[in-house]
């Protein structure tokens, strides 16, 4: 038997067959909408629970970022108000992190990020407006991460550097100081030779950021 099985090796077109990779499962992002500004307290109980259109601002935001498939979503609400906009979001497959008033901005990003999932190899932060957060915008920094997932990505601020919202690789999480108040500007232009920002609708919108950019 066993010179049978030699000399069928030896034959030709013979080919030992091959055992299946395990391909590398893809990047996913979640998500942190950051509904700490709105705060039914300093009037903005209009934005936060009714709309022109019928649907309440934060309900909207939600189920914007719930349509780009995040592994998961996590919403970043004001402790004090927290319970009247959750029922906002009553329905939606999302968890809300409460963030008491006075925390550091880097202490709260903190909090969000470590209730994300491992499988999250970037995060998605979203600001809570409308037009900064349209579903193209959302589109374009998901395919730019996607194509780089080491580098970050961003939508360019109002100055020309870098705003919200971006996408911040897992390896960066660390870095962001949890007693900064402005724990997200310092990371973004610290780590500025490795963004990529996207300027809103304008070809198509990419270039990398060569210098460090003003401060916005």
């Amino acid at each position: 038997m066993r010179d049978f099985l030699q000399r069928l090796r030896l034959r030709p077109g013979f080919r030992r067959k091959a055992s299946p990779r395990a391909e590398a499962p893809p990047d996913r992002h979640g998500i942190v909408l950051l509904a700490t500004g709105i705060s039914l307290r300093a009037g903005l109980q209009a934005d936060a629970l009714a709309a022109d259109d019928g649907e309440p601002l934060l309900r909207q935001l939600a189920r914007r970022a719930l349509a780009t498939a995040p592994a998961a979503l996590v919403v970043s609400v004001p402790a004090d108000d927290h319970t009247a906009l959750e029922v906002v979001l009553r329905g939606l497959p999302l968890r809300c992190v409460p963030v008491p008033r006075g925390m550091a901005q880097g202490a709260a990003l903190h909090a969000a990020l470590s209730v994300l999932p491992g499988t999250c190899t970037g995060a998605l932060l979203m600001p809570c407006d409308r037009r900064r957060t349209s579903p193209a915008d959302l589109a374009l920094l998901l395919q730019t991460w996607q194509a780089q997932p080491e580098r970050g990505a961003c939508i360019a601020g109002e100055m020309g550097g870098p705003g919200l919202p971006a996408i911040l690789p897992r390896s960066w999480w660390p870095e962001i100081d949890p007693q900064n108040g402005l724990a997200l500007r310092s990371l973004l232009q610290a780590r500025s030779d490795q963004l990529t920002l996207a300027e809103e609708r304008d070809g198509d919108g990419l270039r990398r950021v060569e210098e460090p950019p003003p401060e916005y």
